[in-house]
């Protein structure tokens, strides 16, 4: 599942921070967890930019730490986008994580057309805040239909291995 979608500015400070249990203020109790995770993330950021061309916006997979992977997307004004998903969810195609990115990129690009946003300040856009929150809702349910396909495959294997220890079959 994802657990968070985060927005990060230039100088490394949280713009926007949502988990899957849908904490409101970014640095609250529960979310200095994932904050930690991205600050970490954010060293990887600053080598692989220094490293490229940065051609592709895209930076895939920069770090695997405990239970969770962390992807991550730079737009060309250093404005950083993660998600962070548990690891013991279901695997995700990169061009999957490339089209959540892109979907991300432009609904930041929305919240700066709004006259009334002040760039560098928390975004606290309602329609991005939605946006984010389907995007966490699409990747929780893809992870708990692959989690509950994978178990039902077990249990049907389970199933047939004990049948065809109780009863083997005989042939003449």
């Amino acid at each position: 599942m994802a657990s968070c979608i985060a927005v990060v500015a230039k100088e490394n400070y949280p713009l926007y921070l949502k988990t899957a249990a849908g904490s409101q203020q970014i640095l609250s109790n529960h979310n200095l967890k994932y904050w930690y995770i991205i600050n970490s993330s954010l060293d990887v950021v600053e080598e692989k930019l220094r490293r490229t061309d940065n051609k592709d916006l895209y930076l895939g997979l920069l770090y695997l730490i405990d239970d969770y992977i962390i992807y991550g997307y730079v737009t060309n004004t250093k404005i950083k986008f993660f998600i962070v998903i548990e690891s013991g969810s279901r695997q995700f195609h990169d061009t999957e994580i490339k089209i959540m990115f892109k979907k991300l990129h432009s609904g930041y690009v929305n919240v700066l057309c709004n006259p009334f946003y002040e760039i560098g300040n928390q975004i606290t856009c309602r329609k991005f805040d939605e946006m984010v929150k389907s995007m966490l809702l699409k990747i929780y349910s893809s992870a708990m239909v692959s989690s509950q396909s994978a178990a039902l495959a077990s249990n049907v294997s389970n199933q047939s291995l004990a049948n065809s220890q109780i009863a083997p079959e005989y042939t003449i």
